[in-house]
């Protein structure tokens, strides 16, 4: 008496029987439209994970310059003491919120304090298609100054690299930038 075929084995059976049919069918038309349309399908899937994992990423950058805002506007970066104390204060606020999905090790920061909004002047990091970080600097500012935060993460993106209209580096990369403009509080005497 033969044994009757378990579940698996059946499914195998019929998986055998569709890869015999397909083999046997000449014809071939579905398989080769398939072929022509897959690339640029998958393609296209890809760019639309790829700018959906962008956008991600922009915005746990604003969500981390929210909270470092927020540290910087009621002096607790200032109250941290020496400079790299209130820079370190600074990165621990923003990370927080960011470090999910990018590393806070290569975020730069640009911090300036203005007497007025109309003074507020940054100078643009990406110079000939080059990321320079020679002109950021860190200055939180006095209680009841305008402060201009920026943070900078440089990331790859394959599909920037293909669509050299997206890229803004000449390695192809992409930088991503969230920035913020607010008055200090008067934490202190203005």
């Amino acid at each position: 008496m033969a044994a009757s075929p378990t579940g698996a084995q059946r499914h195998l059976n019929r998986f055998q029987k569709l890869i015999r049919r397909f083999v046997r069918h000449r014809k071939g038309a579905t398989a080769v439209e398939f072929a022509w349309i897959a690339p640029m399908f998958f393609g296209s899937l890809f760019a639309i994970m790829e700018t959906g994992l962008l956008f991600l990423k922009s915005n746990a950058i604003d969500a981390g310059i929210e909270e470092a805002k927020r540290v910087t506007m009621t002096g607790q970066v200032a109250g941290a003491g020496a400079s790299n104390l209130q820079l370190q204060a600074f990165k621990d606020a923003f990370c927080a919120q960011a470090d999910w999905i990018i590393d806070c090790a290569n975020v730069k920061f640009d911090v300036r304090a203005f007497t007025t909004f109309a003074a507020a002047s940054m100078p643009n990091p990406i110079v000939n298609k080059q990321f320079s970080d020679a002109n950021l600097t860190f200055s939180p500012g006095n209680p009841c100054q305008i402060v201009v935060i920026r943070a900078y993460y440089e990331t790859t993106s394959l599909s920037a690299m293909i669509r050299n209209d997206v890229s803004n580096l000449d390695n192809g990369n992409v930088v991503l930038s969230g920035s913020a403009a607010f008055k200090n509080e008067p934490y202190g005497a203005c």
